[in-house]
């Protein structure tokens, strides 16, 4: 029966796998959603600006047009920290995906080898059995010859 000497090895690589699998979906979670938060704040952006679009036709007092300006430039700073954090969580998210990559290839060189010593097994297994047979056909043909 064939036994892989370095399964706990591949088991603990197949878990490291895992670990690092939850740590890059939880990172492309929050990513997801600082896009979100980002796209949000783009689409206020938008609206302000179609609303003071539609203030031009009406008559309205320099006091809301200041109120709007100020509101638009709070909204920009805000989209700049966005962006900024966006920025951090795809660097974040893209060393998780590499980790991952990583954590992904160790396994797979691991299942080579043993797939690999399993082949070697089975030539070996294949090698004896011949042996055995030829060895009871030498005998029997001694066993004639007498």
């Amino acid at each position: 029966m064939f036994t892989y000497n370095l399964q706990s090895v591949l088991e603990y690589r197949q878990s490291l796998e895992e670990k690092k699998l939850t740590e890059f979906s939880g990172q492309e979670r929050i990513l997801r959603r600082e896009k979100e938060i980002l796209k949000g704040i783009r689409e206020k952006q938008q609206i302000l600006v179609e609303e003071l679009r539609a203030l031009k036709d009406k008559e309205c007092t320099s006091r809301d047009i200041a109120l709007s300006l100020a509101f638009m430039e709070e909204l920009q700073k805000r989209e700049n920290r966005q962006i900024e954090v966006v920025r951090e969580a795809t660097a974040l998210f893209e060393e998780k995906r590499k980790d991952l990559l990583e954590a992904v290839k160790k396994r797979k060189m691991m299942e080579i080898h043993k797939e690999y010593q399993f082949r070697e097994y089975k030539a070996d297994l294949v090698l004896s059995e011949r042996r055995e047979t030829d060895e009871l056909s030498i005998q029997r043909f001694v066993r004639r010859e007498r």
